[in-house]
């Protein structure tokens, strides 16, 4: 008897796990479920930022206090947050304040253990600590850059769906709904902010906060104007999705006339590392007086330093504003 029922306990085990894995899942690493919390989160901080919310004082024990001391007396940890919310990662400002001073604590005190050089000591430390942050920064730019290539599309759909006698909210739901990644979730966040209702032009000014997008503002401020002295809607939209359209089009042109400079780049910050892992590949002993002697590591903090500053000034050669 005990024979026929270990095959079915295997069935009933095997289950049970299949969907406790689909629960993990969808619990944490569907991006459905990521985005509608996002959009949770950002209707939440939309009430408590103007003051709509009757549990404002429990927002702010849930954050704990010292995120709370942080946040009033710090203008960094404002910054920390604003990021996180334009990165839009499962991360919050002080598990990234916590992040970046572990790392530059703990590098610091491995470097002290082995009495390495203070100068590069504090230049590596630095380095690590802000590694999370550069790398946050450029997710913030890719999802900028996600969505202002999408709005030109977005207000040509607005504006026909305004032709078509919806209103302007229902339009932006219709978004919110048929478009796709950065700028769907987006509006989809704005038409609820609307339906919890927060003023338009509030829900207008933190989707603005969220993207930082100069395109974005432009969309923003014309809104803003146009619901105080009103005027033809469609053909205001009509012209933004043209003017945009432009704008990317010499985004486009000046990063293809400006990839010389940035292959440059590329090629004069790569050509010390792969001329180092040659030389050490052919001759370890020659190149392992840059970080077994005083000259040599002083030497090293200071290519680094120029190499620095060398990446730097072609950065700002190439980031032409438009």
């Amino acid at each position: 008897m005990a024979t026929y029922l270990i095959p079915f306990f295997a069935f009933v085990a095997a289950t049970l796990a299949m969907l406790l894995a689909h629960g993990v899942w969808s619990r944490f690493f569907d991006r459905r479920s990521r985005a509608k919390k996002q959009r949770v989160q950002a209707v939440y901080d939309a009430v408590h930022a103007n003051g709509h919310s009757p549990g404002s004082a429990h927002a702010a024990r849930q954050g704990g206090a010292l995120e709370t001391w942080l946040r009033s007396r710090s203008g960094i940890f404002g910054r920390f947050e604003s990021l996180v919310r334009r990165a839009h990662v499962p991360l919050t400002a002080g598990r990234l304040l916590a992040l970046t001073s572990t790392l530059f604590t703990v590098l610091l005190g491995l470097g002290l253990l082995r009495r390495a050089n203070g100068l590069t000591l504090l230049a590596l430390a630095a380095v690590s600590a802000g590694t999370p942050l550069m790398w946050l920064r450029r997710k913030a730019d890719r999802y900028c850059s996600g969505f202002g290539d999408k709005l030109p599309e977005t207000l040509d759909y607005i504006s026909r769906a305004l032709r078509a006698g919806h209103s302007l909210t229902s339009a932006i739901g219709m978004v919110g709904r048929e478009f796709p990644g950065p700028v769907g979730q987006e509006f989809k966040t704005v038409f609820d902010e609307i339906g919890f209702g927060i003023p338009f032009k509030e829900a207008l000014r933190q989707l603005a906060n969220r993207v930082r997008s100069s395109d974005l503002d432009f969309f923003v401020i014309s809104l803003m104007i146009q619901h105080d002295t009103g005027g033809n809607l469609t053909e205001l939209l009509d012209g933004l999705a043209g003017t945009m359209r432009e704008r990317v089009k010499l985004r486009g042109k000046i990063r293809t006339l400006s990839s010389e400079g940035r292959a440059s780049a590329w090629v004069l910050g790569s050509m010390p590392f792969m001329f180092a892992g040659i030389i050490m590949l052919i001759n370890p002993g020659y190149i392992s007086i840059l970080w077994t002697t005083p000259q040599g590591r002083n030497l090293l903090l200071i290519g680094g330093g120029l190499m620095a500053a060398g990446f730097f000034l072609l950065n700002r050669i190439v980031q032409i504003k438009v």
